[in-house]
């Protein structure tokens, strides 16, 4: 269960490094909305539990089961939540990366 959810954000934000500044690749939100569906036909639980560790919103996820998007998939609409929230899981750890202390430490 770890290792498929590691895989997952690991796809993520390697696809987001790659995309930097881009729309979503809609071959990419394809796949991801497919896995959600998947996840949430089988496992509810361990779907929600993936989206606790990526730290997405259960309240819009909520939101978007209860009121489906007509023009869009339940799926494909969480996999855009789930997109969204790595994409601002990395820009707040590049804005927030600690600078190497290498030599700076050698004067203490």
């Amino acid at each position: 269960m770890i290792e498929e959810f590691e895989k997952i954000q690991s796809l993520i934000n390697s696809n987001i490094a790659l995309k930097e500044n881009m729309d979503i690749d809609e071959q990419f939100l394809d796949a991801v909305a497919t896995r959600v569906g998947e996840l949430m036909e089988s496992n509810m639980e361990l779907f929600f539990n993936h989206l606790y560790r990526m730290d997405v919103d259960e309240k819009k996820v909520h939101r978007v089961m209860i009121s489906a998007n007509r023009d869009e998939s339940v799926y494909k609409t969480i996999a855009r939540l789930i997109i969204q929230r790595q994409k601002r899981r990395q820009e707040t750890k590049r804005i927030f990366k600690s600078p190497d202390l290498g030599e700076d430490w050698d004067d203490f």
